[in-house]
């Protein structure tokens, strides 16, 4: 291949089907969505741990011991990324 080939082949910008404005805009709702996915996926959650002791055979030291279960591997998640 000659230098002036991989010169051009350099410069050449990738095409993409979408224009820029369409795909910064789908990105922003794509974000959002995640965002307010997020949200509910914690509030779900944590309703979640609130009724623990309402499940048979889980008492206040058991469920103690749960959500401290699933908070330490949240945070350990959380450090690794």
């Amino acid at each position: 291949m000659g230098s002036t080939l991989r010169k051009l082949k350099r410069e050449k910008q990738a095409s993409s089907p979408f224009h820029t404005e369409v795909m910064a805009a789908w990105n922003r709702g794509f974000s959002a969505g995640a965002k307010q996915q997020m949200k509910q996926d914690t509030e779900i959650m944590m309703e979640w741990l609130g009724r623990l002791e309402e499940i048979e055979g889980i008492g206040p030291k058991m469920a103690w011991k749960i959500r401290e279960h699933l908070l330490n591997f949240l945070s350990e998640r959380m450090k690794k990324s």
